[in-house]
């Protein structure tokens, strides 16, 4: 395959792919999230227990993302990718059928290995594949398709589940991925039968530009800034913790234990008395969700009037109250709640993850947002568990204070850390 410039027949072709990959591996990462009382009722296990079908995914995600990115060059970009969606996909079909929770819980894992190979990897290929003019569109077309796939986990799995059962629901979506996986080998099966000399010589040849942070990123944006660090051999450059990043990476896992905890656990609230929702009802929550669209979308604009430091205190406080709002045993106010919660966390994250990403003398930026991106799993994860047993003990205000407890932090840590911008220093 020739090294030069792409046709456009082929750019389509690759954005397409790459899209589709974001899209079926996140249909996948959440699958249980909704069904947790479930999962519970069906294998007699506790809250935490079945929490752990959440923080197991999240957890092999971390762990994986950044060998994951080590080992793209050697194999090839869409070799990764490709084996990345498919494996996820037919792990989420046997997932249903497991006979007991342990097995339940290790297949989670597994899916969660999967699924790394595509944020640590896409990011990478497109800017090996892509004419620079292209990238930062097909860039955004990649978020869009780890959006999109991060929602429709939650909501595709729970409507199905209204009419089929938890088994039905994440035997549907499990589905669904695998067509969308299928399609992407299919796009990509140029790459795929292409020798490892020629693409280690192809890739050799082509200088990756590193993306610049977006603003307007969801809740996969982290995944996208991490995986440009796959672009280019690793470089000495460390990241010293007097630079201030520790409290950027602090940030971002603070935010995602209260955004992944309470979200873990709103479908087992909304399950119990007073309403007692079904699994199709308690998906619908999860469109809350599309706050965060709109907040990042808009977040670059507030940055041009706001410092980061002022856009955080903002959301935390924001978050606060909507936090604060959820105790409020009236559904329309849950939702207030949740949707302020939404967006107060989506101001802190973002604004972490574009700290993170940006340029500084003597940090490798790339690598910082793959430890960001790594973080950012681990407080998914924790908060999933976390929230579980505190539900357990303390039922929804027990999760509220955890919430409350990390939004504080987060505020401490915001007061009293130096300012770190997005702009390169001089």
């Amino acid at each position: 395959m020739s090294t030069g410039e792409p046709s456009a027949t082929s750019t389509r072709r690759t954005i397409v792919a790459v899209f589709l990959a974001g899209v079926s591996v996140f249909l996948v990462l959440y699958e249980t999230q909704g069904l947790l009382p479930a999962i519970r009722g069906a294998y007699d296990i506790d809250a935490p227990t079945a929490s752990l079908t959440v923080s197991a995914t999240n957890v092999a995600m971390a762990v994986f993302l950044i060998p994951f990115s080590v080992l793209a060059p050697r194999i090839g970009h869409a070799r990764q990718i490709a084996g990345g969606v498919v494996l996820a996909a037919l792990l989420a079909l046997i997932l249903p059928f497991m006979p007991s929770p342990e097995l339940l819980i290790a297949v989670r894992f597994l899916q969660g290995v999967a699924i790394a190979s595509v944020p640590a990897t896409a990011m990478a290929y497109l800017s090996l594949r892509l004419p620079a003019k292209a990238l930062p569109g097909a860039i955004g077309v990649y978020i869009a398709g780890n959006t999109i796939g991060g929602l429709s986990s939650r909501l595709l799995t729970g409507l199905a589940a209204e009419g089929l059962g938890w088994h039905g629901g994440l035997a549907f979506t499990a589905a669904v991925s695998l067509v969308f996986g299928l399609i992407v080998v299919w796009l990509l099966r140029h790459d795929l039968f292409t020798t490892s000399r020629v693409i280690a010589a192809r890739e050799s040849s082509t200088t990756a530009p590193e993306p610049a942070a977006t603003e307007q990123e969801s809740t996969s944006d982290a995944e996208s800034s991490a995986a440009a660090d796959t672009a280019q051999p690793p470089r000495r450059a460390i990241i010293p913790l007097r630079s201030g990043l520790w409290r950027i990476y602090l940030t971002g896992f603070l935010c995602m234990i209260v955004f992944g905890g309470s979200f873990t656990m709103l479908g087992t609230r909304l399950q119990h008395d007073p309403w007692r929702l079904s699994e199709g009802a308690v998906a619908l929550f999860f469109l809350i969700y599309l706050v965060g669209t709109v907040v990042t979308t808009y977040y670059g604009r507030l940055a041009t009037r706001l410092s980061r430091t002022s856009l955080t205190l903002i959301g935390m406080v924001t978050a606060l109250v909507g936090a604060g709002l959820t105790l409020v045993d009236d559904l329309p106010v849950i939702i207030i709640g949740m949707s302020l919660l939404t967006g107060g966390f989506f101001l802190g994250h973002t604004g972490a993850s574009a700290s993170a990403s940006a340029s500084r003398p003597g940090v490798d930026s790339t690598r910082s947002a793959a430890i960001y991106l790594t973080v950012y799993y681990l407080g998914t994860s924790l908060g999933a568990w976390l929230s579980a047993v505190l539900f357990t003990d303390f039922a929804w205000p027990g999760v509220v204070v955890m919430c409350m407890t990390s939004l504080f932090a987060v505020l401490i840590l915001t007061l009293t850390g130096a300012s770190i911008g997005f702009k390169k220093r001089s």
